[in-house]
């Protein structure tokens, strides 16, 4: 990613007052990269402009000021920056009775292993981006946010780059099944996307 420390902020006092007109900026773009799936799952893709906003809000929320820590959060969202072939988001499972989490979340185990791009017929899985302190070996468990990389060979991502080319955000899950298209500007915004780098 583009971002270095040094596009960070750490002076706290002076981020908090231009704050609430970067979230006014930032709702627009999240918008069209936010799509539902289904009464439960949410997934945002992401690109450079709502990373480096996330980086940002992390190190304001946590008051962090040591450069190497900004450093850390830079690391750990720059994996989810999507390239000519990539596709990222950020999974949400949104349960909102705080009583049954445990158990729904239980019922919905392993979905962030089921989510797939369908385009054209053909589908690209989507694959778990493990923590920075993850094992990316020991299998994760189901918890309410996951980030989920799409690879594209150079056959589904012309296919996607081609709006008259049908294309969906499915969820295949036994205890979870829906999808819904990936249309109009959210379309455009994921095409944009895999034009940024070859």
């Amino acid at each position: 990613m583009a971002l270095t420390v040094a596009d960070i902020t750490t002076d706290h006092r002076a981020y908090a007052e231009h704050r609430p007109d970067l979230r006014r900026q930032m709702i627009p773009v999240r918008a069209e990269r936010r799509v539902r799936v289904g009464d439960l799952v949410v997934a945002e893709f992401e690109n450079e402009q709502t990373l480096r906003y996330q980086v940002q809000e992390m190190v304001y929320t946590e008051r962090l000021t040591a450069s190497a820590d900004v450093a850390h959060e830079i690391e750990a969202y720059s994996r989810l920056l999507p390239d000519s072939h990539v596709l990222t988001a950020t999974i949400f499972i949104e349960l909102a009775v705080l009583e049954t989490v445990r158990d729904e979340l239980s019922r919905l185990a392993g979905l962030q292993h089921s989510v797939s791009l369908e385009i054209g017929g053909q589908r690209s899985a989507g694959v778990e981006i493990p923590g920075l302190d993850e094992d990316p070996d020991v299998p994760s468990e189901t918890v309410s946010v996951h980030m989920v990389r799409f690879t594209l060979s150079d056959e589904l991502r012309d296919a996607f780059r081609d709006p008259a080319v049908p294309a969906e955000l499915v969820i295949d899950h036994p205890a979870y099944g829906d999808g819904t298209p990936l249309v109009a500007a959210t379309r455009r915004a994921l095409i944009a996307d895999l034009a940024l780098r070859s």
